[in-house]
């Protein structure tokens, strides 16, 4: 006698719709980031950090700083952070990082 093979059903999942940039991005088969419009952090170590796509500063202190990044906020923790740089859209702080929070 054999015996019937039960077939599981795949639930489908719920996919979130893909923006245009990220249609785009795919079609090219290129990053997210270089269609553009994603903020870029660059860290090197924990002295530095390069953030691109900045739209202003919120809060700066010795020990902390938050950083406009539009959709989301970033808020650095450290001692001695300051901000060395600032141009239209990036800025780097400098000192000795302890945390970075991507703040909604």
């Amino acid at each position: 006698m054999k015996k019937k093979r039960r077939r599981s059903r795949a639930v489908p999942s719920e996919v979130p719709p893909k923006s245009m940039k990220e249609k785009v991005a795919s079609a090219l088969e290129v990053p997210l980031s270089a269609v553009g419009g994603t903020p870029q952090l660059l860290l090197s170590g924990n002295r530095e950090l390069t953030v691109e796509g900045c739209k202003g500063i919120l809060e700066y202190d010795e020990d902390i700083i938050r950083l406009n990044l539009g959709k989301f906020i970033l808020r650095l923790t450290g001692r001695d952070l300051s901000l060395c740089t600032l141009t239209e859209d990036t800025a780097v702080v400098e000192g000795y990082l302890l945390s970075i929070e991507f703040l909604t």
